[in-house]
């Protein structure tokens, strides 16, 4: 039988007894990808400059888009003033769908004009919209003026390339297009229900017509 060993007897002292201590100890660097993803770091050097590429094309992309935008809703004003003699040439049902046609144009408008610099656009689109998705458009003719109404300010507006509230010019248009609303309205309840305009022009409402009320 093996006798062990004390531990007094085998165990180091002094300089031995530190080294023996000594515990190795290995490091592992993970790669941060989130970083390198970023463009942060040597690693990501090669990908950063893609990245700066990837933006400036964006940039240039955006500021060509912008530069055509007035050319765009030229054109589209076009095909609304064409849905607008359809709509004047029949009635009834016919006539209603050249309204919702008409409404759903004006949604992209309403989208796409703060975006690229005309949110004047922005805040007559968005009127026409929600004129056309009332239930009883295209009731009566006087609507018809309405839609014509909305075509002009914005044709106005492209026209002397408006941009941002357009100052006095921008209060004078919603003026005008306020006062044929009213004008036309079948019933005085289609002005008391104005839809909230957004920021650039928070001080001018726009007082789209609304539903009319049901005959009991």
């Amino acid at each position: 039988m093996t006798t062990a060993e004390s531990p007094s007897s085998s165990a180091p002292t002094g300089d031995a007894a530190h080294d023996a201590r000594r515990v190795k100890v290995r490091l592992f660097r993970l790669r941060n990808k989130l970083k390198e993803k970023a463009g942060v770091g040597r690693a990501a050097a090669g990908d950063s400059v893609v990245a700066v590429e990837a933006l400036e094309k964006a940039l240039s992309e955006m500021k060509k888009s912008q530069e055509d935008y007035p050319d765009w809703v030229r054109a589209t004003l076009t095909e609304l003033g064409e849905d607008l003699k359809s709509a004047t040439d029949n009635e009834g049902e016919e006539r209603r769908k050249h309204f919702k046609h008409i409404g759903s144009i004006a949604h992209e408008l309403k989208g796409q004009g703060g975006t690229f610099g005309y949110p004047l656009i922005s805040v007559f689109g968005k009127s026409l919209n929600e004129f056309c998705e009332r239930n009883d458009v295209g009731i009566s003719s006087n609507h018809l003026e309405i839609l014509k109404a909305h075509i002009d300010v914005m044709r106005a507006v492209i026209k002397d390339r408006i941009s941002g509230d357009g100052g006095d010019i921008g209060r004078e248009l919603i003026a005008v297009l306020h006062s044929a609303i009213k004008k036309n309205a079948v019933t005085q309840q289609m002005v008391n229900n104005p839809p909230p305009p957004p920021k650039a022009v928070a001080k001018h409402t726009l007082k789209t017509p609304a539903k009319a009320p049901t005959k009991r």
